[in-house]
This record gives C-alpha cells, structure tokens and sequence, in this order.
C-alpha cells in the first residue's frame, strides 16, 4: 500500500518545519552538485535556519553564528581569508578586515539605530554604545568612540540600505523587550565573544 498525500497543505509550525526542511533539501542538492556548491551550498543551509529561527520569533541571537558562518563562506568565495576558519589570529596591532569584525560592527550599529527609534538621542546613545561595545574583545587595539559607532550606523543606511542591517534592526525592535535584548547584547557582546 502506498503513503497517501495529505488533502491539504500543512499550516502554522508544521509549515514553516516543511519550508526549512525543503530549503535544506536544495542547499544539500546544491552542495553536491554544483560547481561552486561548497560555498553556495552552505550558504543557502545558513539561510534556510536564519528564516526558520525569524519565522518561529526566536531570539535574534539565536540566527547570530549562522549570519556569521554564511558571511565567511561569501568571504571565502570571493578568495577573502576569513577568520572564523582561521587558526591564525590577527595581531593587536593589526585591523581585522574579516566579515566577523563587518558583523561586530554592524552589531554596535543595529543596538545604536534600535535605541535611537526607542529614545531620539543620537550623541549621547552612540557614546554609551561606544563605552559598552569597548569591552568586546573583537577590535583588538582599537578605542571604539560615539563617533565611530555612528558612521558604521550611517554608512550601513546609507549604501542603498544593507538589508542584513534593517533587518536586525527590525527584529529587534520587535523582540518581546528590545531594551533588554540590546543590553544583553552589549552587556555579553555577540555570542562567539562570549566564551573568551
């Protein structure tokens, strides 16, 4: 006897579980298949969990490792060395150019942006993020400033709009409290800071 298919379509979760799982079929298929399919491949697998963990209103953090994973496979891709598949890593002294620093940044400017919609205050929020993100162990050497913090956020709105960008933004101010979900972020930093 053979399986009969459902009369119809799954709803809700059962919905969403069957899109992830759909999407994940043609990532593998793509990983396996194509060409340049290793870095396209794991690619669209980090998308599909990115979509499946927005669309069941998890945490934003909770999609941070695979916005991050998927930024190092396009880094690689492009020739890029990017650190998160590195043993070697980048001196005091040195500037990171990684997609994980990009990320970092693009992090102390999503909290800069969700507070500004929350409160107004530019200035004095972006030196407060600055004083907060300092102690995140990505910049190396560098002193992150108020001001530094507020051209990340201006240039990430200001390129035609970075996508990933308004994004976090949204979801953020959409989390159940946004303070809180901001002050943890600043507070612990992104989740690969918080085991150093």
């Amino acid at each position: 006897m053979t399986p009969q298919k459902p009369t119809s379509a799954p709803t809700g979760c059962a919905a969403q579980e069957e899109e992830l799982f759909e999407n994940l079929r043609v990532a593998a298929w793509m990983f396996e298949n194509e060409e340049d399919g290793r870095f396209s491949g794991s690619m669209a697998a980090c998308h599909a969990v990115i979509r499946f963990i927005h669309q069941r209103n998890r945490g934003v953090e909770l999609a941070g490792p695979f916005h991050r994973i998927r930024e190092a496979f396009a880094d690689l891709e492009k020739g890029g060395n990017p650190s998160l598949f590195s043993k070697k890593t980048v001196g005091n002294k040195e500037r990171s150019r990684s997609p994980e620093r990009k990320h970092y940044q693009r992090l102390a400017a999503v909290a800069l942006e969700a507070l500004v919609e929350l409160d107004g205050d530019v200035k004095g929020t972006a030196r407060e993020v600055a004083q907060r993100v300092n102690r995140w162990s990505c910049w190396g050497t560098q002193k992150v400033t108020g001001n530094t913090v507020e051209t990340w956020r201006k240039n990430l709105k200001s390129r035609g709009g970075d996508d990933e960008f308004k994004k976090l933004v949204t979801l953020t101010l959409n989390e159940p409290n946004p303070r809180g979900t901001i002050d943890k972020l600043l507070r612990k930093g992104p989740l690969g800071e918080w085991r150093r």
